[in-house]
């Protein structure tokens, strides 16, 4: 595995003013429709092992079409399509993302958007699969009762595969509604998030064995309405990783900064 190759893969597996009155909103949930989203990503940051260290840049954009339904009483389940994706990279050639165009996902979540489960894209690049992780959790998790200054925490853990990369991941989250806004028109909740991030496992990547361990701060901001339509959201993830290849005894440490927009555009 080179340097240059390492450099993108573990890029891309880090694959969101006030209005006058305040907004409050009490038994907001995910309302069935259909909504288009376009996200943009873009990765800047270093890596350093014993051939040497570089920076890279890394810029992925997603348009989506979501579909949501009721699914059961407690369960929303969300269909995405990838209506195109492209991928740049100053580390070399990029992944093929074509192989992503057109495909679905189908996602289960709570009617506030707790993560339940998600049905893995078939027929992909395993290069790729950051990418359908970060989207299997595009919705947002939060109260129902939603007012201006309310806060809270959740922490969440579980098992993630990424590139052939088993981790163990812990995330926990602090939230506080700090007001509202107009959106496209719409009356929305600004809600602010701050998590920490902490990940640690093993596997196979291109064929080569190696452990992993990571950890990061995200912060940012996601909208949603009392009507329960998710509007966008912007993210920024500052991240450290550090990568052992078994046969070699060899540490790969990675620095970066990831920056997401999402936005609703239908």
């Amino acid at each position: 595995m080179s340097v240059r190759s390492a450099r993108l893969s573990m890029a891309l597996l880090i694959a969101a003013p006030f209005a006058a009155a305040p907004l409050s909103a009490q038994g907001v949930e995910y309302a069935a429709g259909t909504t288009k989203y376009r996200i943009s990503t873009t990765t800047k940051g270093t890596q350093s092992s014993p051939m040497g260290s570089g920076n890279f840049e890394v810029g992925v954009q997603q348009q989506l079409t979501v579909n949501l339904m009721k699914h059961a009483k407690d369960t929303v389940m969300a269909t995405i399509t990838f209506d195109s994706v492209a991928i740049s990279s100053s580390a070399g050639p990029a992944p093929d993302a074509s192989t992503l165009v057109g495909k679905h996902l189908v996602s289960l979540v709570s009617p506030t958007g707790k993560f339940y489960s998600a049905k893995p894209v078939d027929g992909i690049d395993p290069a790729l699969s950051s990418i359908t992780e970060g989207v299997s959790h595009l919705l947002p998790t939060y109260r129902s009762n939603l007012t201006t200054g309310m806060t809270w925490a959740d922490t969440v853990s579980g098992k993630v595969n990424q590139q052939g990369m088993a981790l163990d991941r812990t995330t926990v989250t602090t939230y506080k509604v700090s007001g509202d806004t107009t959106i496209s028109g719409q009356k929305a909740l600004r809600v602010e998030r701050n998590a920490n991030i902490k990940a640690a496992g093993s596997g196979t990547m291109q064929n080569t064995p190696m452990t992993m361990e990571t950890v990061g701060n995200s912060t940012g901001a996601f909208f949603v309405t009392p009507k329960g339509a998710f509007l966008g959201s912007t993210n920024t993830d500052d991240v450290n990783l550090k990568i052992t290849i078994l046969a070699q005894n060899t540490e790969i440490t990675i620095k970066q900064v990831v920056q997401t927009k999402t936005e609703a555009i239908k």
